[in-house]
């Protein structure tokens, strides 16, 4: 029992992460005085400003925005010592994804692992930052999957929340959240091309890998076998077998779920410090 409940772990605290910051409860949210993760809670626009607004634009974004540059801030704090440990257990929105798509057909589904990862996911953050600057920055906020799965869990309960789910950007932002989450293999497409906290999150990621200091999934070659198991389990498709099959580990991608080591029989994966 006690095995089961360790191998559930990552799920328990999914769902502990969906009580916290979605509707119904919305706990976090109410905290910081609002009801969703928009206005003071949002992770991920105080850092987009208009070249007319400057510094003081900046600062402007992050008073008004307080609760989700501490939110951010601390995100990558516990990820130079710990790994991802938000992205990949407690973030509620990538959670509700990766949890909602287990619910669907694994022939419906789409697997993102031909595309490469970290090239589109930079590319895209630049064109997320950027678009501010020529005018566009609001499209990022309407399309946003911590605006679209909130107002989604909401929807019972608030008729506003229906109601925007309906226009042209709330159905462009339920298709864009659809086919990169729900339908997607592993459910966490947008997480790994889309997210800008991610993206972020995962150059922190594979900077600090390289630290004593820090807890990572590692991958040791010595004791890999090749037998591609943690391949088929890793949801952000980071682990490659390379030309002697031994399983490479892309930290730019790694979300350390230790999903991986789960799976793994030659106990080559483990979550720990730089050995050495």
């Amino acid at each position: 029992m006690a095995s089961i409940i360790k191998m559930k772990m990552r799920y328990i605290f999914m769902i502990m992460g969906i009580a916290l910051f979605l509707p119904p409860l919305s706990l976090i949210p109410q905290f910081a005085g609002e009801v969703n993760m928009c206005g003071a809670v949002c992770p991920r626009m105080f850092f987009i400003i208009t070249s007319k607004w400057g510094a003081s634009g900046l600062l402007n974004n992050i008073s008004s925005m307080w609760f989700g540059v501490a939110l951010v801030s601390s995100i990558l704090v516990v990820t130079i010592f710990f790994g991802r440990l938000w992205c990949s257990h407690l973030c509620p929105v990538g959670g509700a994804s990766e949890l909602g798509s287990k619910g669907i057909p694994d022939k419906l589904k789409i697997n993102f692992s031909f595309m490469n990862a970290p090239a589109f996911r930079y590319g895209y953050l630049f064109i997320y930052i950027a678009g501010a600057v020529i005018g566009i920055g609001s499209i990022a906020c309407k399309l946003c999957n911590f605006r679209v799965i909130p107002f989604l869990a909401g929807a019972p309960f608030v008729p506003a929340y229906k109601t925007y789910l309906l226009t042209s950007m709330g159905i462009a932002g339920l298709l864009t959240v659809s086919v990169t989450g729900f339908f997607a293999k592993g459910g966490r497409a947008y997480c790994n091309l889309l997210c800008p906290v991610g993206a972020l999150d995962s150059l922190v990621n594979s900077v600090s890998s390289r630290l004593r200091i820090t807890k990572k999934v590692r991958t040791y070659e010595s004791k890999c076998n090749g037998c591609g198991r943690c391949i088929d389990s890793c949801m952000v498709w980071a682990i490659k077998m390379d030309e002697n099959r031994k399983a490479k580990r892309n930290d730019l991608s790694c979300m350390s779920c230790r999903e991986c080591e789960k799976v793994c029989p030659e106990g080559a994966i483990n979550y720990g410090k730089v050995k050495g």
